[in-house]
């Protein structure tokens, strides 16, 4: 496997301090250069190679991870990465995505709040009945998903509304990349207030992933992680109303959030439990009435329904079990396997985090758990999912998610002229190293207690 290097050289990176020290600092002695490997690789990445270019994709990913672990682990100073994060960000700002074509849809929703129409009543193949200049018949063929009604949640519609404020798409999508931009840079500094004295926070705010998928694609799992980590900071200091609150915003940017539940029911007192569930929900259903409406419940519906049952992408476990099902029944079996599994995460999630508690695991490992469950037994898992996993990996001490931030861009290698069809070994090889990893950590931390 061509990867296979740069998966040892990046875990030996963030776990050895000895082997070999020297001839790598002999190697990247000179910082200037290791910063130039680094915002160099990122800034080719989203603004001039496109998602077919396999081998240019894999050599820049490769170098800015490389970069980025070293920097991290070597060169690390609170000072530098502040002036690297935020200025290889910027450097971002002078171009469109290309590495994903959703913020397509994210200018579409916003024009039709702009134009007085709820995003949830309208579907993008329905424009011709319309006057929105911004988005003529052959502008709506880049949109993804048109024929599906938009799943994102109203906090989303809110900023993607602010974006058609300005009409050059570039313009768009500056406004999304600043608001982004300012949620990392929270993000990190929540991280910081969370584990001080640490070198944490740039091992988040430097992330090749969370750099290219936040503010390189826009996408908002960013601004759900900044009040996700302001919860967990609220929780941390006894403010449960304000945690209830962080933590009703955080559902109404994603609603991956919800699946934590379980386990902020089991963490603390009945009173400050329901207290933080029920800020929360009053907050999510604040954030729901501006634009509720029948055509809100049925096409998130329809449209979710789709999603566990349609699409395919990148999964695990759930791609062994449709080989399987290709194998007994001789078709593909995710119109009954997508809810099945999704019926046993529900069942597992609360499961574990009672099993958790009971064995006094911290709350950020409970989490970390219920959202990695999830996503191994997903039918689709986008590189920019994974982000959420990163900060939780950080608090509770768990490195396989950042070594998953680096495999999980291997998903991009499948997309050429004629679509999308990812080598398999690609997958099997980006799932056998998380499985490893995770087993590896595992069994120190097991052996750590006994």
């Amino acid at each position: 496997m061509p990867c296979l290097p740069s998966v040892l050289a990046i875990f030996f990176l963030t776990r050895s301090k000895t082997v070999y020290k020297m001839s790598l600092k002999r190697l990247f002695g000179f910082t200037p250069l290791l910063y130039l490997m680094f915002v160099g690789s990122i800034l080719i990445l989203i603004t001039v190679l496109n998602r077919a270019d396999s081998m240019g994709l894999f050599t820049c990913f490769s170098t800015s991870f490389i970069a980025y672990f070293w920097i991290c682990k070597f060169k690390y100073s609170f000072k530098s990465i502040w002036v690297l994060g935020i200025g290889v960000r910027c450097l971002l700002f002078y171009d469109l995505p290309n590495l994903s074509d959703d913020f397509y849809r994210f200018i579409w929703d916003g024009s039709l709040i702009h134009h007085g129409i709820n995003p949830y009543s309208l579907l993008p193949t329905q424009v011709s009945e319309l006057d929105i200049p911004k988005f003529s018949p052959a502008a709506l063929t880049q949109l993804n998903s048109s024929t599906y009604a938009t799943v994102y949640p109203p906090l989303n519609q809110f900023f993607f509304w602010l974006s058609t404020f300005l009409a050059h798409p570039l313009g768009s999508i500056g406004i999304l990349r600043i608001s982004l931009l300012l949620t990392d840079i929270a993000s990190t500094l929540l991280l910081h207030k969370l584990r001080p004295k640490t070198a944490l926070p740039g091992w988040f705010f430097l992330n090749p992933l969370l750099i290219w998928e936040g503010v390189g694609n826009v996408h908002f799992e960013s601004m759900m992680i900044f009040f996700l980590l302001l919860t967990l900071y609220f929780i941390s200091i006894d403010k449960f109303v304000k945690a209830g609150f962080a933590w009703g915003l955080a559902i109404a940017t994603k609603l991956i959030p919800l699946l934590f539940l379980p386990a902020l029911m089991w963490y603390y007192k009945w009173k400050q439990s329901w207290v933080l569930i029920s800020v929360a929900l009053i907050v999510f259903s604040l954030t729901l009435i501006p634009m509720l409406s029948t055509q809100l419940t049925e096409g998130t519906f329809t449209s979710l329904k789709l999603y566990f049952q349609h699409f395919e992408f990148n999964a695990s476990i759930y791609f062994i079990f449709r080989a399987l099902g290709f194998w007994l029944k001789g078709y593909n079996i995710i119109g009954t396997l997508g809810p099945v599994l999704g019926i046993i995460t529900l069942f597992l999630i609360p499961l574990g985090a009672i099993l958790l508690y009971h064995y006094k695991k911290s709350l950020e490992t409970v989490l970390l758990y219920s959202i990695t469950l999830y996503f191994l037994m997903n039918t689709t898992i986008h590189p920019w999912y994974i982000l959420t996993l990163i900060p939780l990996g950080l608090l509770s001490g768990f490195w396989y998610p950042v070594i998953w931030s680096f495999t999980v861009s291997w998903s991009y290698f499948g997309y050429d002229a004629a679509g999308y069809d990812v080598p398999t070994w690609w997958i099997l090889g980006e799932y056998i190293i998380l499985f490893g990893v995770i087993g590896i950590e595992l069994k120190k931390k097991y052996a750590a207690l006994t």
